[in-house]
């Protein structure tokens, strides 16, 4: 019996020898991941299976690091939050005073080829792109036309002429008022820049589209879209304004029918050019023959149409100086620093290509319109503006007596 207690005390000595060489074995855990913990560490506490009190304080050690990471990562969130909204109003104030000097920089231009390379400029500077363009509508024949180009780019992206209802990026903005980007597809490629359109869009259609180049880079998010949809509001209404401008300045200098310039136009201008003294000036005033009996056999439409296609036709021709429609079908070509006899020869050419030139009507009749003109030069027919401008009236009375479909040349003289 006595062996057996002994035994058995000996056993108990064993057993709590060893749990205190696990509990202390447990301590140096605790503390070993305590101070890899305070070392900036990260070291997983493995489980406890026990469950006494060195457990719980295990497990209150493990809460309080949770709840302290915790708490510190929700101060990070909230340190780059107040970063990322004192950068975003750094951004929206530097947009603001961008967009209030783009403001005042284009509100004022009344030029639209001006304008669209001043907007350009501040594009480039705005966006770091190394390229801007700028199509505009021609509604009549249905296409963007490339108007203005700035950047490092040689030459154009794209084509100069982009049909409305074409499958293309600039095409698809224009039509439906949208921004656009081929981002994605350009990294697709391997590329490092894609691009970017911006509708310009009017009171009451699209104006144009304004493309620019981005870096990839460089994301495109919304707040780069709605700052560029911003500058193309503001060039768009500067445009609207630039064009009304135009069409009051060419209703005011322009004949209205034709396109040409007008009678006043034409006195300022001719004023104005002998008022600088030039060498010599000539003067070539023409009209249609019986254009009275084109108007009575075919109507006053077609007549209209006869004016317009002459006028055009001559505009093309033109080598210097100015067309201008001086009433009815005459019309006036003045023609500095040109020798009379050159002038003879472009009023010769000018008759011939009316008379080649295919009129038509609507219902397919074919019509034959010759002109008559008189050629006056400065200074060896008149000298004043005046002079010339009487001395070719008369010559071209020689040529509606002498035939028609002729230019005569007025008398030299030495007044007017």
């Amino acid at each position: 019996m006595v062996y057996i207690i002994l035994i058995l005390l000996g056993v108990l000595n064993i057993v709590l020898f060893i749990r205190n060489r696990s509990f202390v074995v447990r301590i140096v855990e605790l503390k070993n991941w305590v101070n890899k913990i305070l070392s900036g560490s990260s070291l997983e506490l493995p489980p406890d299976p026990h469950h006494d009190d060195l457990a719980e304080l295990r497990q209150s050690f493990v809460t309080m690091y949770t709840r302290m990471e915790e708490s510190r990562r929700d101060m990070e969130m909230n340190y780059q939050k107040l970063q990322l909204s004192s950068l975003t109003l750094e951004e929206k104030y530097a947009q603001a005073y961008t967009l209030q000097l783009i403001q005042e920089e284009i509100a004022r231009e009344l030029d639209s080829n001006q304008l669209m390379k001043k907007t350009l400029d501040i594009l480039l500077g705005v966006f770091g792109s190394k390229w801007c363009t700028i199509y505009m509508v021609n509604e009549q024949k249905s296409v963007l036309e490339l108007k203005a180009n700035s950047g490092f780019a040689a030459a154009p992206v794209y084509d100069k002429i982009i049909p409305v209802d074409a499958d293309h990026l600039v095409a698809r903005a224009c039509r439906e008022r949208m921004v656009f980007t081929d981002a994605d597809e350009a990294m697709a490629q391997g590329k490092t820049s894609g691009n970017i359109a911006i509708p310009l869009s009017g009171r009451h259609n699209c104006l144009g589209v304004m493309v620019m180049e981005n870096e990839l880079v460089r994301i495109i998010n919304q707040d780069l879209i709605d700052f560029a949809k911003l500058i193309a509001q503001e060039l768009s209404l500067s445009l609207e304004n630039a064009y009304l401008y135009d069409k009051m300045r060419r209703m005011a200098t322009h004949d209205a029918l034709t396109g040409v310039y007008n009678r006043m136009y034409l006195m300022n201008y001719i004023s104005e050019l002998f008022a600088s003294r030039p060498q010599i000036v000539s003067v070539i005033i023409f009209d249609l023959d019986h254009f009275k009996a084109i108007n009575d056999r075919y109507g006053h439409l077609v007549g209209d149409m006869v004016l317009k296609e002459t006028a055009q036709l001559a505009s093309e021709m033109l080598p210097t100086g100015i067309l201008a429609r001086y009433g009815g079908e005459e019309f006036v070509v003045v023609l500095p620093e040109v020798s009379a006899d050159e002038a003879f020869d472009f009023a010769e050419k000018l008759r011939y290509a009316v008379f080649e030139h295919p009129y038509q009507t609507d219902d397919g009749r074919w019509i034959v319109v010759t002109l008559s003109g008189g050629l006056a030069g400065y200074p060896e027919s008149s000298d004043s503006f005046e002079g010339l401008l009487q001395k070719a009236d008369e010559a071209l009375y020689n040529a509606k007596n002498s035939g028609r479909n002729r230019i005569c040349r007025a008398e030299k003289t030495a007044k007017g």
